[in-house]
């Protein structure tokens, strides 16, 4: 595994980030994943598809709105190592802004929809809704609670996600911090649209009610250089 060692990290500062955390079939999964990852299942047959949204008000390519479908894999953790929260696979992104998507796709090789998202968070009491669209078509719509009276703490989390393209396979680890919530309360709402952005799933398989809500306000994202993995090369 190649490293980048004494690169800096990328920022993106962010007022909300939101994420719900579905049950899919396992076998859809594995015909997403690249060879060498292995979904996680919190059920026998049932993988976990994540869906997250970012409303960015500084980065290196401005303001812009994410919205990221993952599935949640297996990490790879090597001696001396600090274990990662959690890791995943992203393997369908869609932003706001034409110079977002480059960005996400030259520098960390990520897969994205080929056009702008309109992205829109609507704050609310105790919850927040997210809707995606593409050229006036629903795509997605995503409500994330507070859990009621789930305490915020302030936090520094490690994650690790998994990037692939034609050349090979990568991992980037990255760090949230600042105020997160998170709870398994199944308040939230998921609703899926047909649309080409999830092609790579069947709405009709997905859970609609998320088995945990997490919730970030007025943080950010370290995001580190990827890391090159040889040993998942090829498919």
């Amino acid at each position: 595994m190649s490293l980048s060692e004494n690169s800096e990290p990328k920022l993106y500062h962010y007022r909300d980030a939101i994420n719900g955390f579905f049950e899919f079939p396992t076998s859809n999964a594995r015909a997403i994943l690249p060879r060498g990852l292995q979904p996680v299942e919190p059920h026998h047959g049932m993988s976990v598809l994540t869906v997250t949204a970012f409303e960015f008000h500084d980065s290196a390519v401005g303001a812009y709105r994410e919205v990221a479908l993952s599935i949640i894999v297996s990490p790879r953790i090597q001696h001396g190592d600090a274990m990662p929260r959690a890791a995943m696979f992203p393997f369908m992104v869609g932003t706001t802004t034409p110079e977002s998507r480059r960005h996400g796709i030259e520098v960390w090789r990520l897969p994205h929809h080929p056009g702008d998202l309109e992205v829109t968070f609507q704050r609310r009491e105790g919850q927040i809704d997210v809707t995606a669209a593409a050229g006036g078509a629903p795509i997605l719509g995503l409500c994330i609670t507070d859990g009621g009276d789930v305490a915020w703490e302030t936090v520094e989390h490690r994650y690790q996600t998994f990037m692939r393209d034609d050349a090979g396979t990568y991992l980037s680890p990255l760090v949230m911090s600042g105020p997160f919530m998170e709870h398994e309360e199944e308040r939230g709402q998921l609703t899926l649209h047909a649309h080409g952005f999830l092609n790579g799933i069947d709405p009709a398989e997905v859970t609609t009610i998320p088995f945990r809500e997490q919730w970030m306000r007025d943080g950010v994202e370290f995001i580190h250089p990827l890391q090159t993995l040889a040993a998942f090369a090829g498919r």
